[in-house]
């Protein structure tokens, strides 16, 4: 028994109950929510041995990955996904711990560039073959041909999404 079964249960009472519930795209979707619950509560508890909560990890790869491991604070915030409010505050634990740097601009002190340090490239490189091996745990079992389909299918609801107007 998965533990799952008491959502789908639950869903497939929902359908019997309401006329034209999409009872696929919510099993679907609540089957994506479990998931990616499971494997962020899974990453959280492998950074926080390294200090660092998920979003962190994912600002620092950014950085990593970025031109001059440099961003704009706006344009990290969006690649994180995450309001820049939380991103501000993630960035002060970072800065803290000496992974970050932050420089404001000398014409508007309203623009903020983060660099990665070189403790903080030492961070990423320490932390990722972590990262991986939970994503290789989440994905075993599943052929090349799959995850290509799976990953061609969320980028197209990711532009379905992106279509919409904003809310």
């Amino acid at each position: 028994m998965s533990a799952f079964d008491n959502t789908s249960a639950r869903i497939s009472r929902c359908s019997e109950r309401m006329p034209g519930h999409p009872q696929q795209l919510v099993i679907i979707s609540r089957l994506a929510y479990h998931i990616q619950k499971r494997k962020q509560d899974r990453l959280g508890a492998a950074m926080k041995q390294y200090g660092l909560t998920t979003v962190g990890y994912t600002a620092l790869m950014v950085l990593y990955g970025s031109e001059d491991e440099t961003q704009r604070a706006s344009d990290l915030s969006e690649a994180c996904a995450e309001k820049p409010a939380n991103l501000t505050r993630i960035c002060n634990d970072l800065e803290q711990q000496g992974l970050i740097q932050r420089r404001f601009g000398t014409e508007d002190r309203r623009s903020v560039s983060i660099s990665l340090t070189p403790a903080g490239r030492k961070r990423v490189e320490q932390t990722a073959p972590e990262y991986w091996a939970i994503l290789q745990q989440t994905y075993a079992g599943i052929s090349e041909h799959d995850l290509c389909a799976h990953e061609a299918l969320l980028k197209r609801q990711l532009a379905n999404l992106e279509a919409l107007p904003s809310p």
